[in-house]
């Protein structure tokens, strides 16, 4: 089992690439971690990782920031800095947000492991099986399959079955939190019907809920660890 955490879930108290936030993940006993960029300057911030930062975890993948809002150049400073922490680090997956009129052509020029995340309902695109398919005939790469995105555009749950049967093969990695107005933690939501969509545990699962405090990222841990283990 691979199961860890987004190093933004803690955003609220904690930095995201601070060795301490490491060390909390680390302790509560997680495998696998994220690392959150959010925006250009934290991106930048890569270059101050070490391995000894990562030590103890199995599965290290890289959330990109969404680049919607950047010009090309800046987009390419950023994926610079990315693949130069890439050859130090080895991110199992860089994880990105599309959008409708995202140059892929750039993205074609770096060698690095890069996957698809499905859109949450609001963005007007990448949410379904349609756009999805855009996507992939014109950037051939691997599938983050976010289950609170799903949940957010149908509650039914129906999307997410949708996704797996379209692009199974594809899915690498899965975003997992509850929804009520974004990303609440599944032990205050309960809601089952997000935790039975995962299609295979086996699968690396990155917790995205946004916690307070250690103690309640211990508490998600725990009831997402319980989940997986039945």
């Amino acid at each position: 089992m691979l199961l860890g955490f987004s190093t933004g879930s803690l955003y609220k108290t904690h930095d995201a690439l601070s060795p301490e936030t490491f060390d909390i993940f680390r302790r509560i006993g997680a495998n696998a971690i994220e690392i959150m960029c959010h925006d250009y300057e934290s991106s930048a911030k890569l270059a101050l990782l070490t391995e000894s930062d990562l030590r103890g975890f199995e599965y290290v993948s890289l959330h990109a920031p969404s680049f919607e809002s950047y010009s090309e150049s800046e987009i390419v400073k950023i994926l610079e800095t990315i693949s130069e922490a890439h050859k130090k680090i080895g991110f199992n997956v860089i994880v990105l947000h599309p959008f409708e009129t995202m140059n892929w052509d750039v993205f074609k020029q770096y060698d690095l492991p890069f996957a698809i995340e499905n859109m949450d309902w609001r963005k007007s695109f990448g949410k379904y099986v349609e756009s999805l398919k855009d996507i992939f005939e014109k950037f051939d790469a691997p599938m983050v399959l976010d289950l609170n995105h799903c949940y957010t555009n149908d509650p039914s749950m129906q999307l997410a079955t949708d996704i797996v049967q379209n692009f199974a093969g594809r899915i690498k990695e899965i975003h997992l939190s509850g929804f009520e107005t974004l990303h609440e933690p599944l032990f205050k939501t309960k809601q089952q019907e997000i935790l039975n969509a995962i299609p295979d545990k086996r699968l690396p699962i990155i917790i995205e809920s946004g916690l307070e405090t250690a103690q309640e990222a211990q508490q998600e841990f725990e009831y997402v660890r319980a989940f997986l283990s039945k």
